[in-house]
């Protein structure tokens, strides 16, 4: 008995044909893998978070590139931050090493430092040339933070601890009004000169002044506390594979200069 309805039957062959060949393609586009990235939130004036800065926002696009994934950014205060990645919730960025940490977290290589300034009311008569000059001054710390090992073993000893919201308009009032001796500033600026310029300029825009602090400004030290290299973590018993990763992104990148030109644009 002859077919009915060969041209459906064809039709048929061919379209299944054609899906056939396209399912035996590599896929054009897939889907990246997502990550959870953790960082420390900052708030603004009013109390919201303040967008993540440019220059950090850089260095994640960056990864995000070198190693074809997306990460799904979470903020929270850094204390959260490093109880949450100690639990295995994601990756972290922005944290220095600390003995307590390394309990917890493991690290990638440096991904850049920090510098941490030692800033002080701009009539303070007090002189920095090292961590001994902080004997017996209040240091306003944002809450969370660590300096590393040398430096913690002095916190409450050699000087007093003022810790602090991370708004860095909380501590300049404080500072201003005499209520700390010294606050600490993390920065990637190398020069104490441009962070101060940075400091007034914000003192002014932001109207942090009373009216009987107006002719008071803050200064910068030209010798850091320290330099600080800033990783990105994980638990400790967590993503061993996308730390080597990271590892390895961090090492083309500064084989090829794409990681220092970040710092520069």
């Amino acid at each position: 008995m002859p077919v009915k309805y060969p041209a459906i039957f064809h039709a048929y062959a061919r379209v299944t044909a054609i899906a056939l060949c396209f399912c035996s393609l590599p896929s054009a586009v897939h889907a990246k893998t997502v990550l959870p990235l953790l960082l420390a939130e900052t708030r603004t004036e009013n109390g919201e978070i303040a967008p993540i800065r440019p220059e950090n926002q850089k260095i994640i696009a960056y990864f995000e590139r070198s190693m074809d994934v997306q990460f799904d950014v979470r903020r929270y205060p850094l204390p959260r931050v490093i109880e949450n990645i100690g639990k295995g919730e994601g990756l972290g960025f922005g944290l220095s090493k600390s003995s307590e940490r390394l309990k917890t977290m493991r690290y990638s290589e440096p991904v850049f430092s920090d510098f941490v300034w030692v800033v002080v009311r701009d009539d303070a008569t007090m002189q920095y040339s090292g961590i001994q000059d902080l004997q017996g001054k209040s240091v306003g710390i944002v809450r969370g933070i660590r300096f590393g090992d040398e430096i913690d073993k002095m916190r409450n000893v050699i000087f007093k601890v003022e810790e602090d919201q991370p708004q860095t308009s909380s501590r300049l009032k404080k500072l201003l009004s005499g209520r700390m001796d010294v606050m600490l500033v993390n920065s990637r600026l190398p020069n104490a000169r441009d962070l101060e310029a940075e400091l007034n300029l914000y003192l002014d825009e932001k109207n942090l002044r009373s009216d009987t602090q107006m002719n008071f400004g803050v200064k910068v030290f030209a010798k850091p506390l320290l330099v600080d290299p800033i990783h990105f973590t994980a638990g400790i018993n967590t993503r061993a594979e996308v730390i080597n990763k990271i590892n390895a992104a961090i090492i083309r990148g500064r084989k090829s200069g794409d990681l220092p030109a970040l710092w520069k644009n």
